[in-house]
């Protein structure tokens, strides 16, 4: 039964309008850890999220797992976040199926009752931050095994959208960082492989959905090993396709080797809420969803340096558009998802005052209070889910510099800052020194 707005709403709405403002966002923990990371403090930053967030248990357990293990990796604690991320690896691995009760609970609340699983691209930045720290303590074989597990998670997931949008179906960038790493184990048959997949994944999704065309150097690359394994076919061929590309002289060849800098710019970030909040008869009802701001491209000028040699970065990956596209991939699933949770509550409601109007003998002022405060309850209760891998990169940029054998000085820039300076590097004639680099983009 319905009945005439009572006077006392007028009074109680502002209040109820400002309990709906109140809430803490995961966001908010984290922006101390965020803003250290952008000042270059990982040190710091891993000392504030250890203080904010002291429980690893719960339904934030993957999120906990994947941030303190990509913390310790860019303090250099390379063992602890190794073990760390495998933890990650194997929970996000068995999260499968559906939780009856966190499902009940998402839709009395929010979807912050749900477990975390991350998204897509985030199961996928696991396997990344396990190589690059493989890589760091140069484990070449462990790091390719984790760049392999990339394939079959891809796999699984667009079979998953086979009938959904999904542009995040492959990652040219860590493709990229394959051939390098089969490259500096010596296996330059399975380096020009990976060269060549990474430029087909730009060439087809990235240029189309992230505006990132195949890098000259990626070019370069799959040129100048296809010319050292004399595969002369494969070699006219993107010749053809490629003309005027300058190959010669680069990589670890004829007396040289070479520093490959992986170079993550910036801090992606966070996801921000977008809320509705509406009175319809004598109920307060809220939709909220998560989004991302549209901006920008960041710019950065990175370079890698040695006794009058230099050499510019490229951009690999920009982390923070894939996240941004596959947000918006799912904002179709999510819409549904917070109308589905509308349509519970506002149930509840309705049930509530019904029930209330049965004891107290159709007094419709308690009972009409009763069911605006149950609404009131669902409007307050929902959230988007804003959480989300705050400690990774924004952009991730790769810089090469073929040098002769010897002691040589390097050093590397971002947007003309020195980020890395090595007055007495040794160079190995034909061997990669594979350096992992990060800046704050401040």
């Amino acid at each position: 039964m319905k009945h005439r707005a009572v006077p006392v709403l007028s009074i109680i709405l502002p209040a109820a309008l400002l309990l709906l403002s109140c809430a803490t966002d995961y966001t908010s923990s984290m922006r101390s850890v965020t803003r250290d990371l952008r000042l270059d403090r990982p040190e710091l930053a891993l000392e504030s999220y250890r203080e904010t967030f002291t429980d690893s248990t719960g339904k934030n357990r993957l999120l906990y797992l994947m941030e303190l293990g990509n913390l310790n990796r860019l303090t250099g604690n390379f063992e602890r976040a190794i073990g760390l991320l495998l933890q990650a690896d194997r929970l996000s691995d068995m999260q499968r199926g559906v939780n009856v009760g966190q499902q009940v609970g998402s839709f009395l609340t929010s979807d912050l009752a749900l477990e975390f699983r991350g998204a897509d691209y985030e199961k996928v930045f696991i396997n990344y931050c396990l190589a690059a720290s493989y890589a760091s303590r140069d484990n070449m074989m462990d790091a390719l095994v984790e760049c392999r597990r990339v394939n079959d998670k891809l796999r699984a997931m667009n079979l998953q959208y086979e009938d959904q949008p999904n542009r995040y179906s492959d990652d040219a960038f860590i493709r990229y960082l394959m051939g390098v790493l089969y490259e500096k184990a010596g296996d330059y048959n399975n380096a020009l492989i990976a060269y060549r997949n990474s430029a087909r994944v730009y060439d087809s999704s990235y240029v189309r959905d992230y505006g990132i065309s195949t890098p000259s150097r990626v070019k370069a690359d799959i040129l100048r090993l296809a010319h050292r394994l004399n595969m002369n076919s494969v070699f006219q061929n993107y010749s053809r396709q490629w003309p005027g590309t300058d190959w010669e002289g680069l990589g670890p060849s004829g007396g040289n080797g070479e520093v490959v800098v992986i170079l993550e710019a910036g801090v992606i970030p966070p996801k921000v809420e977008t809320k509705q909040t509406f009175l319809v008869d004598d109920r307060l009802y809220s939709i909220a969803l998560p989004a991302m701001p549209d901006r920008s491209r960041e710019s950065y000028s990175v370079r890698i340096s040695s006794d009058g040699l230099s050499s510019a970065g490229f951009l690999a990956e920009d982390v923070t558009d894939i996240a941004r596209k596959n947000l918006e991939d799912h904002a179709g699933r999510d819409v549904a998802r917070a109308v589905a949770r509308l349509a519970v509550k506002a149930g509840v409601s309705e049930a509530g005052e019904e029930i209330m109007e049965e004891l107290t003998h159709e007094n419709s002022t308690v009972s009409q209070l009763t069911g605006f405060f149950i609404s009131l309850f669902g409007a307050a209760t929902e959230q988007a889910d804003l959480r989300a891998w705050l400690t990774l990169p924004s952009q991730i940029y790769v810089a090469r510099l073929a040098l002769p054998e010897g002691i040589s000085p390097v050093e590397v820039t971002v947007n003309g800052r020195s980020v890395y300076s090595d007055p007495a590097m040794s160079i190995q004639s034909g061997e990669i020194q594979l350096l992992f680099l990060r800046d704050g983009g401040k």
